[in-house]
């Protein structure tokens, strides 16, 4: 299965240094310096908290929309690049690069507990942060408080999803942050395993009236034709091949009006074919994904087994997303 790298002591102290060497960059008066760290700026990185090891993240596009730490999975949700402010010396705006908006302390407020949010760039102070160090790690401070507050996971939470807010920074845990790259889901072959029969993988069977190729579960050992191949399409898009000698490429998808309702089935016309949108998830089975059939705000759409069983030769198919078991998969690379 792809593993997500979590921060660690080796990492943290050059990843920490490529920060602070911006920062101070940043200080310098014009030269070289200056346009090196101009450059620098606009790489895309992580920032993860070093008490979970998770990411900073926004879901959506949405001016006000919460930053949290979410398990990093490679998601466009989780990427930022540091841009110059001009509010103050070695300031820096955080952008994310999903939306283009900076991460900003909610109306520019100096009390502890004001949320961490994004909205559109400018140079009022809860825009504009500056890098302090902390041992092997380092903090974010606002522009918004004298003395200097800091960013952190509320209360130092270590579940998935918990919110950031200012706080007074006392060395507490959720306020500690490192930078890095965690490249989530690549391209390439892959086994789909549910959460509900991990000995199981999705596979071809046959379903209907009219005998159509569709997604069932069958013993990995028995799972070798066709080949799934997992073809990224951004933003945690990805279109779900099958490859096999005698049917060539077909991509995975649900129709719209099909003689077996909601069953995954194939097209051969993959560029209509259904864009899932696969998130990772650690509920109800830790380290698996749950694979949405509709790009929506409200992802209200998932694959899951039918009836939620464990047999053989089960079929796949398109259902309102619970908290079962058989709606998360194992995503192994082969």
């Amino acid at each position: 299965m792809p593993r997500l790298p979590r921060p660690c002591p080796h990492a943290v102290a050059p990843v920490l240094a490529l920060v602070l060497a911006l920062v101070s960059a940043l200080l310098a008066v014009g030269g070289p310096t200056a346009r090196a760290a101009d450059a620098a700026s606009g790489r895309q990185i992580n920032i993860a908290a070093t008490h979970t090891g998770m990411c900073l993240e926004v879901a959506t596009h949405d001016v006000g929309e919460p930053v949290r730490q979410r398990r990093c999975a490679g998601r466009e949700g989780a990427l930022w690049h540091l841009k110059v402010s001009s509010a103050a010396g070695g300031a820096v705006h955080i952008v994310s690069v999903l939306s283009g908006k900076c991460m900003a302390v909610r109306d520019s407020s100096a009390d502890d507990g004001a949320a961490v949010v994004q909205t559109e760039c400018d140079n009022r102070p809860g825009t504009s942060f500056q890098f302090g160090e902390d041992g092997d790690a380092a903090s974010i401070q606002p522009m918004t408080a004298n003395p200097r507050k800091c960013l952190e996971v509320t209360s130092s939470a270590t579940a998935d999803g918990a919110s950031l807010r200012q706080w007074t920074c006392d060395g507490q845990a959720g306020a500690r942050f490192t930078q890095g790259s965690f490249r989530g889901l690549e391209e390439g072959w892959i086994k789909l395993r549910p959460g509900s029969a991990p000995g199981l993988c999705l596979t071809e069977g046959r379903a209907g009236l009219l005998n159509v190729p569709v997604v069932v579960q069958r013993p990995c050992a028995q799972a070798t034709s066709p080949r799934t191949y997992l073809l990224p399409q951004g933003n945690g898009l990805f279109k779900i091949q099958w490859h096999s000698a005698q049917a060539g490429v077909r991509c995975l998808m649900v129709f719209p009006v099909s003689t077996v309702p909601d069953l995954l089935e194939t097209s051969t016309d993959c560029a209509t074919a259904n864009s899932f949108y696969i998130a990772a998830v650690d509920t109800p089975v830790a380290n698996t994904y749950r694979v949405h059939t509709l790009h929506t705000p409200d992802q209200k759409y998932c694959v899951g087994i039918t009836g939620g069983s464990t047999a053989e030769g089960a079929t796949a198919r398109q259902e309102p997303c619970a908290e079962r078991t058989d709606q998360v998969f194992f995503i192994d690379s082969e």
